[in-house]
């Protein structure tokens, strides 16, 4: 009996203990929930967004803040996400005629001046979206809980779906035989692009935030520990390392027998494929962390950099021919086009200019940064620009925006085009395929 009785007296306070974090956990949902109306209120979408975030977190279902959020989802143009939490609000409490008319009056998505036709969007996982990659006939597409998927281009249908042990921070790097991704421990996953199984992992000493560059038989792999690594596909042996000296946050470029690679110590850095035998003795210094693809067109290298500029250097010698200047950094690869070089910059602006000397040809200003690099797809530009729905159509010979798309919630990572093709990857990680 004295022993039921302790029982029960356990039993009693761990109720006790329950109902007091269940109440602390309310109040505090209700404290963030009063915040994010007050933001709201004040036209703060951003920090309303993150404060009802936060009370989520400590009610995730309490159907006034999923309602709450939703809406300010809806307020930045974020349709697909707004729909999801109002969808969710309803569910809670069916009577809530507040969240079904939120829900009812998320407009369609318009298109001015296009004519892509949506053939599918797959939402794949409420994770944060990191990149993705396109190869034969099949999307792969990273999450930052480790969950790497593979979709079928033609359907969308889900064709193997795997998870890494630790978050994932590149993009994938893949073609069709394997997947590279990289991961915030500085290890990189290998996986099989049939059937999902991993075939093996590589360690560096930093994270590795850059998709690794695929040859036919090597990786090369840039880490935040300063290190470029080569590295045998088929044994996933180390064949060598250079050592830069600084963090490496951009995939590099492989052409023929060089690589080609930027660092956040402003230089821009050249390497024998074979040997990782430096090109230039000291790299090639910009004034910003260069965090751009470069370019290989007819021997010359086009990069950009974070003080704003593009470079056009002699990929044998790094010899300047030019550099053109944009209102903030450039994180995008330049894009060849004609006897033109598309620029796209950070600072809202699109431009092109002239191959030989880098004199402009256009520009084109817009509302919002352009981080991503901007896509040749049937004829036309197209880009989007950080924190906006829209999908933009320009004319690559005049610079005249010839339209948009409005895809229903905020979009990241660059277009990929496959085919007849492109590929959208939206911010709540939804991959959407327009033809």
């Amino acid at each position: 009996m004295t022993h039921l009785r302790a029982s029960r007296s356990i039993l009693f306070v761990v109720a006790i203990i329950c109902l007091i974090l269940s109440a602390c956990s309310n109040l505090e949902a209700a404290r963030y929930q009063r915040q994010a109306e007050q933001f709201l209120a004040e036209g703060k979408l951003p920090e309303a967004v993150l404060t009802y975030r936060q009370a989520l977190a400590s009610d995730p279902e309490n159907p006034e803040i999923l309602r709450g959020l939703g809406m300010t989802l809806a307020a930045q143009g974020r349709q697909r996400s707004a729909a999801r939490f109002l969808g969710r609000a309803i569910e809670i409490d069916p009577n809530d005629t507040s969240a079904k008319d939120a829900l009812a009056s998320l407009t369609t998505r318009p298109q001015n001046g296009l004519s892509l036709q949506l053939a599918w969007v797959v939402e794949a996982s409420e994770s944060e979206l990191v990149g993705a990659a396109v190869a034969s006939g099949r999307i792969f597409v990273v999450y930052t809980d480790g969950q790497l998927t593979a979709l079928d281009q033609t359907t969308g249908q889900v064709m193997w779906k795997t998870k890494a042990p630790v978050g994932l921070v590149s993009p994938p790097s893949a073609d069709s035989g394997q997947v590279w991704v990289g991961a915030e421990n500085g290890t990189i996953y290998i996986y099989d692009a049939k059937s999902g199984d991993q075939l093996g992992t590589f360690a560096t000493g930093g994270a590795v935030y850059a998709a690794p560059a695929l040859t036919s038989d090597t990786a090369y792999c840039p880490s935040n520990d300063g290190e470029l690594y080569a590295v045998n596909r088929a044994t996933v042996e180390m064949k060598w390392k250079a050592e830069v000296g600084e963090a490496l946050h951009v995939s590099p470029l492989v052409s023929g027998q060089a690589i080609y690679v930027g660092s956040v110590n402003g230089r821009l850095y050249g390497f024998n494929a074979s040997t990782g035998e430096r090109l230039w003795t000291y790299g090639i210094l910009t004034q910003g962390a260069v965090e751009s693809i470069p370019t290989l067109v007819n021997e010359r290298l086009f990069f950009g950099s974070g003080d704003g500029r593009v470079y056009a250097l002699d990929a044998e010698t790094g010899g300047e021919y030019w550099r053109f200047s944009t209102p903030d950094a450039v994180y995008a690869q330049p894009l060849a086009w004609n006897d033109q070089i598309i620029v796209a910059s950070s600072g809202q602006m699109l431009a092109s200019v002239q191959f030989a000397d880098g004199s402009p040809t256009w520009s084109l200003s817009f509302d919002g940064p352009i981080t991503g690099t901007p896509v040749l797809f049937k004829g036309r530009l197209f880009l989007f620009t950080r924190g906006n729905p829209r999908l933009f159509a320009v004319d690559p010979q005049t610079g005249k925006l010839l339209g948009e798309l409005n895809t229903g919630d905020w979009l990241t990572f660059n277009p990929l085009v496959a085919g007849d093709d492109i590929i959208l990857i939206g911010q709540d990680g939804s991959v959407l395929l327009y033809r």
